[in-house]
């Protein structure tokens, strides 16, 4: 049935696709829910019913660089830069603390010509991305925040950190790669991953969770080695809560994007509960919901749709039936605790 859907939306026009979308999210009932057979009093610190994890992709013009899209991935940075603030303020106001799953690259001030030579780079491919020559690199135009603001970003990562709330950072790859194990060797993965971790000790950060680019997923060996200890992953169900993988790292479930696609004509009203529905099935369920964004996304999603949905999350955390937190705070609780 999934293949049969995937096929017929592929040649849809795109209000037809989210008309397929709403009529298939209401027959069957979706979110779909992983059982499990935790006992439900365990699951959360405060006996919460259900839980709730929101993910950036803070990528700006790295995600971009080589998409099938023909995005204009400089204007996609600059737009980060715009919203950062802005989402920063929505999540002081609710005090909602989400994980900030952050480009290794980000970090950096300033960046000189050669400086990413002791890194093994990643073969070629035209798959997920159009990676057809030259380098992972190069793009990088060797300069520093304020001549290049679209691939560097200290400025923001210490707004982030003096935010109100404590928010995580947390890993997306030093330069947006594919880490699946098709496309990456375990080597070029490895570099990835420590070029992380050097830069964020520089701002006394201990990176603890990842979300992979892309959808992608693989060097899971590499992740339990540089002691990641919770990532997010796509799979056939929405809800869950966080289970372990063959090699004991815990998985977070991606429910979906909190930015739907506008050229749907969905209405503003059935945007919104369609995330509640999210929270509600997540609290009846004992599982989580966990739902992402990328910070580049429409001022309409930002302005009028995330803060009447962290609203309602609130109102629910706090009448003590929903738990709110970044990935590494729940993985610090089930590893503490011993819940699975």
């Amino acid at each position: 049935m999934k293949r049969q859907y995937k096929k017929l939306r592929k040649y849809l026009p795109v209000k037809q696709k989210g008309n397929l979308s709403r009529v298939s999210h209401f027959v069957l009932n979706k979110p779909f829910v992983k059982r499990d057979n935790i006992d439900p009093k365990k699951k959360f610190p405060n006996n919460e019913k259900g839980g709730l994890i929101i993910s950036a992709d803070f990528e700006m013009a790295w995600a971009w660089r080589y998409t099938k899209t023909n995005a204009d991935y400089l204007q996609k940075g600059r737009i980060e830069r715009e919203n950062i603030p802005k989402i920063l303020r929505v999540l002081d106001e609710y005090n909602i603390p989400i994980t900030f799953a952050t480009v290794g690259h980000l970090f950096l001030e300033n960046c000189e010509r050669g400086a990413h030579d002791w890194m093994r780079k990643i073969p070629h491919f035209d798959d997920h991305w159009k990676f057809t020559k030259g380098d992972w690199y190069d793009h990088d135009p060797y300069s520093n925040y304020k001549d290049a603001p679209e691939w560097y970003a200290p400025d923001l990562i210490h707004m982030i950190l003096d935010s109100k709330v404590d928010h995580e950072i947390g890993t997306h790859t030093f330069s947006h790669i594919d880490l699946s194990y098709k496309n990456c060797p375990p080597d070029v993965a490895d570099d990835e991953i420590k070029a992380c971790i050097m830069v964020a000790n520089n701002y006394d950060i201990k990176l603890e969770s990842i979300v992979f680019p892309g959808g992608t997923w693989g060097n899971i060996e590499t992740l339990e080695k540089h002691k990641i200890i919770i990532y997010r992953k796509r799979n056939e169900f929405e809800l869950a809560y966080p289970y372990r993988d063959d090699i004991g790292l815990l998985v977070t479930t991606s429910s979906g994007s909190l930015e739907y696609d506008l050229n749907y004509g969905w209405p503003k009203e059935y945007l919104i509960n369609r995330l509640k529905k999210y929270v509600d099935k997540a609290i009846r369920s004992n599982t989580i919901a966990h739902l992402w964004f990328h910070p580049s996304l429409e001022p309409f999603i930002l302005e009028n749709i995330i803060p009447p949905f962290l609203e309602y999350a609130s109102s629910k955390r706090e009448i003590g039936e929903l738990w709110i937190g970044p990935m590494n705070s729940i993985a610090h609780y089930i590893n503490r605790n011993k819940i699975i």
